[in-house]
């Protein structure tokens, strides 16, 4: 096995291991089975730090190797933009999937129980009316992480390393906080699939699945060839940059 398939594993192994915490420490934190307090009572704020703070920890921990997308929708800005390749971005991709799917999977087998009230398990639920409202609220959210980490990859922020996994955690924080009443912050189509499909509940499900993925393509184009005008993010100004 070559060395760039060596780093090629490793990297899949920590997208894995990324959306396993984040996934697991999500569900785990906001439940009432564990807090026993229900989101209402508790406030938007905790949420936003339980997901947001997942997020921090793990990017802080995991983005010198892979980059920390944790996020499919990270992955899709990033093939865009030509920081990873196709192949390399549908296996991180598939990564995360497993990844979130084990990290919910380990958090409902652990904490959850059918004596509690909530009976759906990590599930995120629109509240608002209308209903579609939430697509531009997804649209919003997601679009703050995307944007975050394209700003992260550019080579401005290259002498700024040091700070970027406290940038990104506290615009996932900020994000989440908005949405936690509304939408309880997707951000993520793993973060919603794998409650929906426990709990059976598939309402509004394609606004989850949909919305951000879409976003991350129209973002990320919208950087690269509006921002960069069709340049990729490893390009750098003729003769490099200081």
């Amino acid at each position: 096995m070559g060395k760039c398939d060596k780093e090629l594993i490793i990297k899949l192994l920590c997208e894995f291991l990324a959306s396993f915490f984040v996934q697991f420490i999500g569900c785990t934190l906001t439940e009432e089975t564990v807090l026993g307090i229900s989101l209402p009572t508790t406030g938007s704020f905790p949420y936003a730090m339980s997901w947001g703070g997942s997020v921090l920890a793990a990017t802080q921990a995991f983005r010198i190797v892979s980059g920390a997308h944790i996020n499919p929708c990270i992955s899709i800005a990033s093939m865009i933009l030509e920081n990873v390749g196709i192949l390399d971005g549908m296996l991180y991709i598939l990564m995360q999937l497993i990844g979130s799917a084990l990290g919910f999977g380990l958090s409902f087998g652990i904490f959850y129980d059918s004596k509690f009230k909530n009976k759906k398990f990590c599930c995120t639920a629109i509240t608002l009316d209308p209903w579609w409202k939430a697509i531009l609220l997804e649209f919003y959210m997601t679009g703050a992480w995307v944007f975050a980490m394209c700003a992260s990859w550019h080579e401005s922020n290259e002498m700024m390393l040091e700070s970027i996994s406290l940038r990104i955690g506290l615009v996932v924080v900020a994000a989440t906080y908005v949405g936690a009443n509304f939408t309880r912050s997707c951000m993520s189509p793993f973060r919603s699939l794998w409650p929906a499909i426990a709990a059976g509940e598939y309402k509004h499900i394609y606004v989850y699945v949909a919305v951000p993925p879409l976003t991350a393509i129209l973002l990320a184009v919208a950087w690269r060839f509006l921002y960069l005008q069709g340049k990729s993010e490893t390009v750098k100004p003729e003769g490099g940059g200081d």
